[in-house]
């Protein structure tokens, strides 16, 4: 059987022409269907979980979460942790930590009674993030490189929906607002936000629970 061309973007040579050539018609059939499923790398797109914070919005990618808690959820104090870890929580047979997102992020509290849990994970340990409450998912495209710069908006061509989309429609209406956009998060957290999207900041989710880890580690040190 011969060898199938490499799959490629750029014209074909005439070597390659006399590779397709001699190909039987399944194989010929099954080389361009092997095309039609290549997607071009500027178009592929991350699908993101809306955060409503006490100060905002955020994103969180969905690759990035385990699982999704409802309320209620018992937390245990523990002593020598920082504010925004308001204790511990039993999650499949194992105890947690647990963030206070907002205040993490931004140093305000907010009101947690009835707040959602989000399951992140740090190196194979699972760490939950609480957040008043969760909008829908949304996608955005993602070329070779990210084009997103923390203070910047993305361009229109970033949502891979339509501009009048009930998620990216939603995601601008909580947008609005009049503060500047660095009250969303203090200048020590920087780190962890990778851009903003419609008004919505886009979290650096591996490098923010990195921050977490580290942080409790050393208050635990100090103490």
């Amino acid at each position: 059987m011969n060898e199938h061309p490499k799959a490629s973007a750029t014209p074909l040579d005439s070597a390659q022409l006399q590779n397709l050539e001699q190909l039987r018609d399944d194989e010929f059939w099954d080389y361009a269907r092997a095309l039609a499923r290549q997607v071009p790398a500027a178009a592929q797109s991350k699908d993101y979980l809306e955060c409503i914070l006490g100060t905002g919005t955020c994103l969180l990618p969905l690759t990035t979460l385990n699982e999704v808690v409802l309320p209620p959820h018992r937390l245990s104090l523990l002593p020598a942790t920082p504010e925004w870890m308001p204790g511990m929580v039993a999650w499949r047979g194992e105890a947690i930590a647990v963030i206070d997102l907002t205040l993490y992020l931004s140093g305000h509290a907010v009101d947690l009674s009835n707040a959602i849990l989000l399951i992140a994970n740090h190196a194979n340990i699972p760490i939950g993030l609480l957040v008043p409450s969760i909008g829908q998912t949304t996608s955005m495209q993602q070329g070779p490189q990210d084009s997103l710069f923390a203070g910047k908006v993305a361009g229109p061509t970033s949502p891979t929906g339509p501009a009048d989309s009930p998620a990216l429609a939603a995601l601008a209406a909580l947008a609005a607002p009049k503060a500047p956009a660095t009250t969303r998060y203090m200048p020590s957290r920087t780190a962890g936000v990778k851009g903003m999207q419609q008004g919505a900041l886009v979290l650096d989710v591996p490098i923010l629970l990195a921050d977490v880890v580290q942080r409790i580690e050393t208050a635990a040190f100090d103490e």
